[in-house]
């Protein structure tokens, strides 16, 4: 209660506004007097005096009243006119943000670090490599009407596959081992790595028909190579094998040079076996996110692949040797394709190696070599166009990108099991990704134009169906080249929300992150991919608020300009 006055007509005192600090938390009188005031030389108290500064904005944005504004007056009159500056909203006027869910797996688009890369022009010039301005083609309101951007060519359509039902898994024999962790880790190989190699489990792996038949009756290196793969691959969830992954690498490694130094070169180069060791440290190298060391071995794959052709030896003693060597050449022959189809790099694998009529769809491949013959001439001629930027304008290039899109708008892909949907849909889907790469290297689209948006949308359908079947094989690649034509400034609906399963994300970014976590028990260097799909989605965010550099040329198309600079050394088959 305030203190009654001793005299009722003397007029109240006001309070001071300059006293120390301890009389102002005590909420006494303070005098005022120099250095120390009556109040603290009384108590012992120490004597300090400063300001503290409040700022009308923080109390209105808080809902509070600044001072002793709308809180009370003396005068009855001015109290009843004094009105309170919060604000009073009922319930149904309150309108509640929902929350968007945060996984795990999220993408933050841009940090401090990569807005303060915006005022650096070198920076921008270093990130994007040699910018080039992009080859506009005018959009037209009707998707359909854009369905081929080559003037040679008419409209089509692209083609979705509709879902289909989930085929059971199959279990596998297991040899006996007579090391209790190696034979935990072939079990592993065979339940886990295996059946991740082909899409389904009507087709079974080559890693099983022949590879580990060739390890067990002909070569102890190869079945070790084979333990360092499982362990490698378990190593990724469980970090007590990763000892066991190196140990057993090394082991590999060291035979091999053991018998180059002790045995004639040229025979051991001749040896199956050789080859089938440098196939597995190849993928071994993959799963070890090793971005460069797989290149090695592809490198080497090639001098010994070419060192056999010229020889005209033969492949093996039996028709399941030959077998193995053409899976062992058919593999390094892919990833060399798959992965040039991002850089733009030299081939190190020819086009001869492909049968360009091959319709039949491999299980390992995923697709037919047909469409395999068709990317490599994509890749090289994408590659010419790099070097040769005016090629575009040429009637000879136009004409070779209209003859490729019209092989691939009539592919047919053959698949002998009528039962094995999986298989079907993923041909399909590798199908739809070369027509988008190569409107995308060839053509000039840009991830505004419809067709783009709607092979994007067609590939996401796709994968999302081929995931649900538990299916990982394959799926990198599709996803990547997806991704990277995402547009920026569009927040992309591939499928309706009522549509899809409650954990897949109905918009494209958010599904691709998805997608991408749920491809991390595969054999794919998802970690690199999806580092270089991000930087692509940084790259063409900062191409809206900055601007080019004056030096670079102005003649690359858009996937030159934003995805070929950061692939080298990808692996993505």
């Amino acid at each position: 209660m305030p203190r009654k006055r001793l005299n009722a007509q003397e007029p109240p005192r006001k309070r001071n506004r300059t006293g120390c600090n301890k009389c102002r938390a005590r909420k006494v009188r303070c005098d005022e007097q120099k250095p120390v005031c009556s109040q603290c030389h009384a108590k012992g108290f120490e004597c300090e005096t400063s300001i503290k500064l409040k700022w009308e904005q923080d109390y209105t944005s808080a809902g509070r009243a600044f001072g002793r504004a709308g809180l009370w007056s003396k005068n009855a009159a001015e109290k009843s006119t004094v009105s309170s500056p919060c604000i009073h909203v009922n319930d149904e006027e309150i309108f509640w943000i929902q929350t968007p869910r945060i996984s795990s797996y999220s993408f933050v688009n841009a940090t401090v670090g990569n807005v303060e890369q915006l005022t650096t022009l070198d920076s921008i010039a270093w990130e994007i490599g040699s910018v080039l301005d992009v080859v506009r083609v005018s959009d037209r309101d009707d998707t359909s009407s854009t369905a081929s951007l080559s003037p040679w060519l008419s409209t089509r359509e692209p083609l979705f596959v509709p879902h289909q039902r989930m085929i059971p898994s199959a279990l596998s024999m297991l040899p006996g081992l007579s090391n209790p962790m190696h034979s935990s880790l072939l079990s592993y190989y065979l339940e886990k790595i295996c059946p991740i190699t082909v899409p389904g489990s009507v087709n079974k792996s080559p890693f099983v028909n022949l590879v580990l038949p060739f390890s067990i009756s002909s070569s102890p290196a190869v079945l070790e190579a084979l333990l360092a793969l499982a362990a490698c691959h378990r190593s990724k969830n469980d970090a007590a094998f990763r000892s066991a992954s190196l140990r057993l690498g090394d082991n590999v490694l060291r035979t091999l040079r053991r018998r180059l130094s002790a045995e004639d070169p040229l025979r051991v180069a001749l040896d199956p076996e050789t080859l089938v060791i440098m196939m597995i440290l190849c993928q071994y190298e993959i799963i070890n996110e090793c971005d460069k060391r797989w290149v090695v071995h592809l490198r080497g794959a090639r001098d010994l692949i070419r060192i056999r052709r010229n020889a005209r030896l033969s492949l093996g003693t039996g028709q399941s040797s030959n077998e193995l060597i053409e899976f062992a050449e058919k593999y390094f022959a892919f990833h060399d394709v798959i992965g040039r189809t991002a850089c733009g790099e030299e081939p190190i694998f020819g086009i001869d190696f492909w049968t360009s009529d091959g319709e039949d769809t491999d299980a390992w491949l995923g697709c037919s070599s047909g469409l395999v013959s068709i990317l490599c001439e994509i890749t090289e001629l994408s590659r010419q166009h790099r070097s040769r930027p005016s090629l575009s304008l040429l009637p000879e290039f136009q004409s070779q990108a209209a003859s490729l899109e019209r092989r691939l708008c009539g592919l047919h892909q053959r698949v002998f099991d009528e039962e094995d949907d999986t298989l079907q849909l993923s041909a399909e889907l590798k199908r739809l990704v070369a027509e988008l790469y190569l409107h995308c290297s060839l053509n000039g689209a840009t991830p505004a134009m419809p067709l783009v948006v709607g092979h994007v949308q067609q590939i996401l359908r796709l994968i999302s169906v081929l995931l649900e079947h538990e299916v990982l094989a394959g799926l990198s690649w599709p996803l990547f080249v997806a991704a990277v034509e995402l547009e920026p400034m569009a927040d992309l609906e591939w499928a309706e929300r009522q549509d899809l399963p409650h954990e897949v994300p109905n918009y494209a970014r958010p599904f691709v992150l998805y997608a991408l976590n749920r491809l991390r028990g595969s054999i794919a260097n998802i970690t690199k991919t999806r580092s270089v799909i991000e930087r692509v989605w940084l790259l063409r965010s900062q191409h809206d608020l900055s601007e080019i550099h004056p030096s670079l040329t102005k003649d690359q198309n858009d996937w030159e300009r934003y995805v070929s600079p950061l692939c080298g050394g990808l692996s993505l088959a």
